[in-house]
Protein backbone atom coordinates (compact mmCIF):
# COMPACT_ATOMS: atom_id res chain seq x y z
CA UNK A 1 0.00 0.00 0.00
CA UNK A 2 1.35 3.19 -1.07
CA UNK A 3 0.78 5.80 1.59
CA UNK A 4 2.11 9.49 1.36
CA UNK A 5 2.10 12.17 3.92
CA UNK A 6 0.96 15.64 3.14
CA UNK A 7 0.27 17.27 5.38
CA UNK A 8 1.55 17.33 9.72
CA UNK A 9 4.02 20.92 10.05
CA UNK A 10 3.61 22.19 13.57
CA UNK A 11 0.27 21.95 14.99
CA UNK A 12 -1.11 20.53 12.09
CA UNK A 13 -2.79 17.22 11.94
CA UNK A 14 -0.46 14.41 9.45
CA UNK A 15 -2.73 13.77 6.45
CA UNK A 16 -2.40 10.66 4.61
CA UNK A 17 -3.08 9.94 0.92
CA UNK A 18 -3.63 6.53 -0.15
CA UNK A 19 -2.77 5.81 -3.60
CA UNK A 20 -5.32 3.25 -4.37
CA UNK A 21 -8.06 3.01 -7.13
CA UNK A 22 -10.30 5.58 -5.24
CA UNK A 23 -7.87 8.23 -4.15
CA UNK A 24 -8.53 8.57 -0.10
CA UNK A 25 -7.15 11.17 1.96
CA UNK A 26 -7.14 10.55 5.71
CA UNK A 27 -7.89 13.76 8.02
CA UNK A 28 -7.52 16.75 6.11
CA UNK A 29 -5.57 18.86 8.30
CA UNK A 30 -6.13 22.80 8.46
CA UNK A 31 -4.00 23.54 5.37
CA UNK A 32 -6.17 22.84 2.35
CA UNK A 33 -3.01 24.40 0.53
CA UNK A 34 -0.45 22.07 1.40
CA UNK A 35 -2.84 18.83 0.87
CA UNK A 36 -4.06 20.00 -2.26
CA UNK A 37 -0.02 20.54 -3.66
CA UNK A 38 0.40 17.17 -2.55
CA UNK A 39 -2.15 15.14 -4.08
CA UNK A 40 -0.86 15.47 -7.43
CA UNK A 41 -4.46 15.11 -9.15
CA UNK A 42 -8.09 13.82 -8.14
CA UNK A 43 -9.05 12.38 -4.85
CA UNK A 44 -12.00 10.62 -4.54
CA UNK A 45 -12.34 10.64 -0.89
CA UNK A 46 -11.56 11.76 2.78
CA UNK A 47 -12.03 9.70 6.02
CA UNK A 48 -12.01 12.06 9.32
CA UNK A 49 -10.60 9.88 12.25
CA UNK A 50 -12.18 12.62 14.56
CA UNK A 51 -14.00 16.18 14.10
CA UNK A 52 -11.47 17.78 16.08
CA UNK A 53 -10.16 21.53 13.98
CA UNK A 54 -6.99 20.34 13.34
CA UNK A 55 -8.01 17.19 11.65
CA UNK A 56 -11.18 18.56 9.66
CA UNK A 57 -9.90 22.51 8.89
CA UNK A 58 -9.44 21.99 5.54
CA UNK A 59 -12.24 19.92 4.51
CA UNK A 60 -14.11 22.77 2.60
CA UNK A 61 -11.83 23.79 0.33
CA UNK A 62 -10.86 20.48 -0.38
CA UNK A 63 -14.00 19.37 -1.15
CA UNK A 64 -14.78 22.16 -3.32
CA UNK A 65 -11.25 21.31 -5.32
CA UNK A 66 -11.70 17.65 -6.06
CA UNK A 67 -15.30 17.02 -5.09
CA UNK A 68 -14.77 14.44 -2.78
CA UNK A 69 -16.74 12.50 -0.88
CA UNK A 70 -16.45 12.76 3.01
CA UNK A 71 -16.83 9.70 5.43
CA UNK A 72 -16.79 10.02 9.45
CA UNK A 73 -17.83 8.23 12.17
CA UNK A 74 -21.93 8.83 12.92
CA UNK A 75 -21.14 9.83 16.50
CA UNK A 76 -18.74 12.88 15.27
CA UNK A 77 -21.00 13.70 12.56
CA UNK A 78 -23.33 14.09 14.94
CA UNK A 79 -21.31 16.71 16.78
CA UNK A 80 -19.95 18.46 14.17
CA UNK A 81 -22.35 22.16 15.37
CA UNK A 82 -20.07 22.46 18.00
CA UNK A 83 -16.94 24.38 18.21
CA UNK A 84 -14.73 20.92 17.15
CA UNK A 85 -11.89 22.55 19.62
CA UNK A 86 -11.47 25.62 16.73
CA UNK A 87 -11.08 28.12 19.22
CA UNK A 88 -7.65 26.17 20.59
CA UNK A 89 -6.67 27.35 17.22
CA UNK A 90 -8.23 30.87 16.90
CA UNK A 91 -10.63 29.65 13.74
CA UNK A 92 -13.95 29.55 13.27
CA UNK A 93 -15.71 25.97 12.84
CA UNK A 94 -15.58 24.83 9.48
CA UNK A 95 -18.97 24.36 7.73
CA UNK A 96 -19.35 20.93 5.65
CA UNK A 97 -21.28 18.07 4.93
CA UNK A 98 -20.65 13.96 6.04
CA UNK A 99 -21.76 12.01 2.89
CA UNK A 100 -20.85 8.90 4.34
CA UNK A 101 -21.69 7.60 8.17
CA UNK A 102 -19.55 5.02 9.62
CA UNK A 103 -19.97 2.45 12.06
CA UNK A 104 -17.47 0.31 14.01
CA UNK A 105 -16.65 -2.82 11.89
CA UNK A 106 -17.70 -1.64 9.01
CA UNK A 107 -14.94 -1.96 5.20
CA UNK A 108 -14.90 0.85 2.96
CA UNK A 109 -13.68 -0.74 -0.21
CA UNK A 110 -11.36 1.90 -1.95
CA UNK A 111 -10.96 -0.78 -5.16
CA UNK A 112 -7.60 -2.56 -4.69
CA UNK A 113 -7.75 -1.75 -0.91
CA UNK A 114 -10.00 -2.63 1.68
CA UNK A 115 -10.23 -0.56 5.45
CA UNK A 116 -11.97 -1.67 8.30
CA UNK A 117 -13.21 0.73 10.85
CA UNK A 118 -12.17 0.59 14.22
CA UNK A 119 -14.39 2.45 16.53
CA UNK A 120 -11.99 3.85 19.07
CA UNK A 121 -13.65 6.37 21.24
CA UNK A 122 -11.82 8.45 24.29
CA UNK A 123 -10.62 11.03 22.41
CA UNK A 124 -13.66 11.90 20.76
CA UNK A 125 -17.16 9.98 21.27
CA UNK A 126 -16.82 8.75 17.71
CA UNK A 127 -12.86 8.61 16.88
CA UNK A 128 -12.08 5.87 14.85
CA UNK A 129 -8.94 3.73 13.86
CA UNK A 130 -8.27 2.26 10.16
CA UNK A 131 -7.04 -1.16 9.62
CA UNK A 132 -5.42 -2.63 6.43
CA UNK A 133 -5.24 -6.63 7.12
CA UNK A 134 -3.70 -7.17 4.04
CA UNK A 135 -0.06 -4.95 5.40
CA UNK A 136 -1.61 -4.87 8.65
CA UNK A 137 -1.50 -0.81 8.85
CA UNK A 138 -3.02 1.08 11.26
CA UNK A 139 -4.11 4.38 11.09
CA UNK A 140 -4.47 5.51 14.11
CA UNK A 141 -5.69 9.62 14.19
CA UNK A 142 -5.44 10.69 17.97
CA UNK A 143 -6.02 7.59 19.79
CA UNK A 144 -2.39 6.18 19.75
CA UNK A 145 1.34 8.01 18.94
CA UNK A 146 4.64 7.09 18.70
CA UNK A 147 6.60 6.22 21.46
CA UNK A 148 4.12 4.72 23.90
CA UNK A 149 1.77 7.75 23.81
CA UNK A 150 -1.81 8.52 23.34
CA UNK A 151 -4.60 10.85 22.95
CA UNK A 152 -5.60 13.07 24.92
CA UNK A 153 -9.01 13.12 27.08
CA UNK A 154 -9.95 16.26 28.37
CA UNK A 155 -11.56 17.66 24.87
CA UNK A 156 -14.78 16.07 25.29
CA UNK A 157 -13.63 12.71 25.72
CA UNK A 158 -13.07 9.81 28.21
CA UNK A 159 -10.54 8.02 30.12
CA UNK A 160 -12.46 5.46 30.56
CA UNK A 161 -13.35 4.78 27.45
CA UNK A 162 -9.76 5.07 25.67
CA UNK A 163 -8.65 2.68 27.92
CA UNK A 164 -11.05 -0.02 26.85
CA UNK A 165 -9.87 1.14 22.74
CA UNK A 166 -6.64 0.80 23.75
CA UNK A 167 -7.24 -2.76 24.99
CA UNK A 168 -8.96 -3.17 21.83
CA UNK A 169 -5.93 -2.22 19.74
CA UNK A 170 -3.29 -5.00 20.89
CA UNK A 171 -5.07 -7.12 19.96
CA UNK A 172 -4.31 -6.85 16.54
CA UNK A 173 -1.63 -7.47 14.21
CA UNK A 174 -0.10 -4.48 13.54
CA UNK A 175 3.37 -3.80 11.32
CA UNK A 176 2.58 -0.33 11.09
CA UNK A 177 0.98 2.86 13.02
CA UNK A 178 0.39 6.08 10.92
CA UNK A 179 -1.22 8.70 13.85
CA UNK A 180 -2.65 11.76 13.66
CA UNK A 181 1.02 13.87 14.78
CA UNK A 182 3.86 12.64 15.33
CA UNK A 183 5.94 10.39 12.80
CA UNK A 184 4.92 6.59 11.73
CA UNK A 185 5.87 3.37 13.68
CA UNK A 186 7.34 0.91 11.29
CA UNK A 187 9.71 -0.89 13.31
CA UNK A 188 7.90 -2.99 16.32
CA UNK A 189 4.85 -1.46 15.94
CA UNK A 190 3.53 -3.78 18.40
CA UNK A 191 5.09 -3.43 20.99
CA UNK A 192 4.39 0.51 20.42
CA UNK A 193 0.91 0.17 21.20
CA UNK A 194 1.11 -1.90 23.81
CA UNK A 195 3.54 0.44 25.78
CA UNK A 196 0.65 2.55 24.99
CA UNK A 197 -1.83 0.77 26.49
CA UNK A 198 0.27 0.47 29.53
CA UNK A 199 1.58 4.12 29.73
CA UNK A 200 -2.36 4.82 29.74
CA UNK A 201 -3.17 2.72 32.50
CA UNK A 202 -0.79 3.99 34.18
CA UNK A 203 -1.51 7.72 33.77
CA UNK A 204 -5.85 7.23 33.23
CA UNK A 205 -6.71 5.41 36.76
Amino acid sequence: MRIKNVNGISYDSNAYLIDAKRKTLVDAGMSAGRVLQGLGGGLDLIILTHCHFDHVGAVPDIVKATGAAVAMHEEDAAILHRDMAAAMFNARRPEFGVDVLLRDGEVIDLGDIKLRVIHTPGHTPGSICLYEPETKVLFTGDTVFEGGSFGRTDIGGDPEAMLRSLEALTKLDVSALYPGHGGAVTRRAKESLLASYENAKYMLL
